[in-house]
């Protein structure tokens, strides 16, 4: 059997190019064991400030592959795993550090009418509550956070059954992991530990398709062993400090979030509309040096990363999909509300299925009233490190397996 899985497996990589699509082709499968394997190759222009690598136009081609994989274990348990990696540029390294990166490893047990346990790296619970309104390529999400924080060391739950689907996942600790809207810090964290629970109901038809809400929350601690102050040298170090001189010092402690959705119908074929809202917020502890008695006088704040998003679209027989939305995010300081910065962006997307394993698609987020120094003296560039105040457009071409 290992040596005909093997063959299966090695004659499908040669036979399609490396790339990512929702569902696997399955490539061997006998008494209920069965492996598929997934993946994508894609080339994309960018046009200048697309990203925060991108200060000029420039074509990126990435490849993604998956490996889908089952086995049952005993009566009505089954074992299942999924292991997926990001390869060439499309992993953000330049191209003589080009390899694999693993973007989702997980194994798991299904339980069939009692629901699966999943263990390893993918998004939290919280992601089921903010999935509506993020179908774009690269424009999206300008409102949410938590769609890019594919967590390591994560155990979840999940169980869906008469329209409702319930997930309840925990973190362990794990340092230098991704935390959107973090971004004093570069959004990279020494996590203790972190846990999270959504809940949603998806109704049979309605018209062109079913209607569903979604609610979610999140709520973590983070690591401050590791934060180091040298009088002697002025310096205060920790992955979770902020820190510019003197005297002060500033500290990630905590953070939690809440997410609300809901859409209607499918981006299958026909319209298609969502709406999700999600407010996260991070504590931080404020530390000056009293010089007087040798201590750490110590405050506490916070600020908020909250974001709405608004997405129509529709898709037509052809394969051709057409969409547009309204995304908007705010970063809220405690106590000053002078000092408020919002985000707000419209996308468009023209993307064409031309047949089940080929898209090609153009897609723009134009700007829609971004703060910048104009408006104010205020910047949500300068605040979280992106370029949502400049119109940016791409163009790309994408073979799925």
């Amino acid at each position: 059997m290992k040596k005909s899985l093997l063959a299966l497996a090695v004659s499908a990589l040669a036979a399609a190019s490396i790339a990512s699509t929702a569902s696997a082709t399955t490539v061997y499968d006998k008494d209920g064991t069965s492996m598929g394997i997934y993946g994508r190759v894609q080339s994309v222009y960018y046009s200048e400030n697309h990203g925060t690598d991108k200060t000029e136009g420039s074509i990126d081609t990435s490849a993604r592959m998956g490996f889908d994989l089952r086995t049952p274990l005993t009566s009505g348990i089954d074992v299942f795993a999924l292991a997926e990696w990001e390869a060439a540029n499309g992993n953000g390294k330049n191209d003589e550090a080009d390899g694999f990166d693993a973007r989702y490893l997980w194994v798991g047990f299904d339980f069939g009418q009692f629901g699966q346990v999943k263990i390893g790296k993918f998004e939290e619970a919280i992601k089921y509550a903010i999935g509506p309104t993020d179908h774009w390529e690269d424009a999206g999400c300008t409102g949410l956070a938590g769609n890019d924080d594919r967590s390591e060391s994560v155990i979840q739950y999940q169980w869906s059954g008469y329209g409702v689907d319930a997930y309840i996942s925990y973190a362990m600790a794990r340092d230098n992991e991704h935390l959107d809207g973090a971004y004093y810090i570069g959004e990279n964290v020494d996590r203790d530990w972190s846990a999270s629970a959504a809940l949603g109901y998806t109704s049979p038809d309605v018209l062109f398709g079913p209607i569903g809400v979604r609610v979610g929350y999140l709520a973590g601690e983070l690591n401050q062993d590791n934060t180091v102050f040298d009088r002697t040298k002025g310096t205060v170090t920790g992955t979770n400090v902020v820190y510019s001189g003197g005297n002060t010092y500033s500290e990630y402690d905590s953070y939690d979030q809440w997410a609300v959705s809901a859409f209607w119908g499918t981006l299958a074929q026909g319209p298609y509309m969502a709406v999700a809202y999600q407010c996260r917020t991070f504590d931080i502890n404020d530390y000056t040096y009293n010089t007087t008695n040798g201590v750490w006088d110590k405050t506490t704040g916070d600020y908020d990363v909250s974001g709405l998003e608004f997405t129509v679209a529709y898709t037509f027989q052809n394969g051709l999909r057409l969409a547009t939305g309204y995304e908007m995010q705010t970063i809220e300081f405690d106590g000053d509300e002078d000092s408020d910065v919002d985000a707000v962006t419209v996308p468009i997307l023209a993307l064409w299925k031309v047949n089940p394993n080929f898209d090609v698609w153009a897609e723009c987020r134009l700007d829609a009233g971004t703060d910048d120094d104009d408006n104010g003296g205020k910047n949500f560039d300068a605040e979280a490190g992106t370029y949502y105040s400049e119109n940016v457009f791409s163009f790309g071409a994408r073979y799925n397996f």
